[in-house]
């Protein structure tokens, strides 16, 4: 009644009320106590329905808080029924003003009853918002290479709804395909990277992350690679090339034995350099920039000139393509990346300090590539 507007608040927030009602809700999981959370919904159904108070916005507020419950807690499994029933008919009323709410409040419960509910008490800027009607927020996802995406993120969306729309960006839609992908939540520049369940709802994990990080910041991976890359869809082929390249560059990908490099491998290499060069729409390719564009452990093997006497051959022959054709080309059949079986896997560096030895470890769904797995002190 408080919150309706119908008692005085008595030195208490709006957020600071709606919180108190959440946290009363938590402690309330079995027995006798799980009835408070239907009654809750009961009293809610009631100050919507019949609403007689004198304050005008008495039942738009009702909704409101309506819909912050069905975001955080369940009903019963007896009421469940009866409550969508209400929730529905709400919907469905001709000239019904809180239709979209009403809607909104059913997609939250049937969401919590899938995904479990909202773990973390909304901060006071999530109140506010909701509290004045407002149910998305744009939240930045950082794709590999820096690509920024602004994503619609509602009260209950979870990271697989996230993963969905990307996926579905880089032309995406088997189901199979979104087990590959993954968020992760980063915090201290880049210092903790955890991956987030696909259930775990954005805005528990944006509530969590603030206080530890106000930079904090939410990345767009690649996990798995079993299925076979997409070359025709620009962001996918931008993405999966700027993930795969700081791994070719420091070698991780290649199954050539470094002191046994034919003229092939050379020359692979060398082509490999050319594409990375065209999207940077220089004609002439130099010293520097080759260099940038070759592992070491392979650019020492011959003279710079001769490094960029045979990219500039390349060059020649990748110049007709434009920077989506030169990844693509980078990433496709005909380049030694996917030649190798490492490209299908997941790269993990390893530090066992009892022997002050460090290792690449190559793992993809089937089996653990051991022969690519290098061993340096440190």
């Amino acid at each position: 009644m408080k919150f309706m507007g119908d008692f005085p608040l008595k030195g208490q927030t709006e957020p600071d009320l709606v919180t108190t009602i959440l946290k009363v809700h938590r402690l309330t999981h079995s027995g006798d106590h799980g009835l408070i959370k239907d009654e809750a919904y009961c009293q809610l159904m009631k100050q919507v329905t019949t609403n007689t108070s004198s304050k005008p916005d008495s039942c738009q507020r009702g909704w409101r808080l309506l819909y912050i419950l069905a975001a955080f807690h369940r009903c019963s499994d007896v009421m469940k029924p009866f409550l969508l029933k209400f929730l529905q008919d709400a919907c469905d009323s001709p000239g019904m003003q809180y239709q979209g709410i009403a809607k909104a409040c059913e997609q939250n419960l049937r969401r919590t009853f899938q995904y479990g509910g909202r773990t973390q008490y909304p901060n006071n800027m999530e109140l506010k918002a909701m509290l004045a009607g407002r149910s998305s927020k744009r939240q930045l996802f950082l794709l590999p290479g820096g690509i920024e995406r602004h994503l619609k993120i509602k009260t209950c969306s979870v990271a697989l709804d996230v993963i969905e729309e990307l996926c579905y960006e880089m032309g995406l839609h088997r189901v199979e395909a979104l087990d590959e992908y993954a968020v992760f939540s980063v915090t201290h520049k880049g210092q903790n990277v955890r991956p987030l369940n696909k259930r775990e709802y954005i805005l528990d994990i944006a509530t969590e992350a603030e206080p530890v990080d106000a930079n904090y910041s939410l990345w767009f991976r690649r996990v798995i690679w079993s299925l076979a890359l997409k070359l025709d869809n620009e962001l996918y082929v931008t993405m999966h090339y700027n993930q795969v390249l700081p791994d070719y560059l420091k070698a991780l990908l290649s199954v050539v034995p470094q002191g046994q490099a034919s003229d092939p491998h050379l020359q692979q290499i060398a082509r490999l350099a050319a594409l990375q060069h065209r999207p940077r729409k220089f004609a002439k390719i130099h010293v520097r920039e080759v260099q940038e564009c070759i592992p070491p452990q392979f650019y020492s093997k011959q003279g710079s000139q001769l490094w960029v006497n045979m990219a500039t051959q390349h060059m020649q022959q990748v110049q007709p393509l434009n920077p989506h054709q030169a990844r693509a080309q980078f990433l496709g059949k005909n380049t030694a990346l996917c030649e190798c079986a490492v490209f299908f896997t997941r790269i993990f560096h390893i530090k066992i300090t009892t022997y002050k030895l460090s290792l690449n470890i190559c793992l993809n769904l089937n089996v653990l590539i051991k022969n690519i797995c290098k061993k340096t002190t440190f």
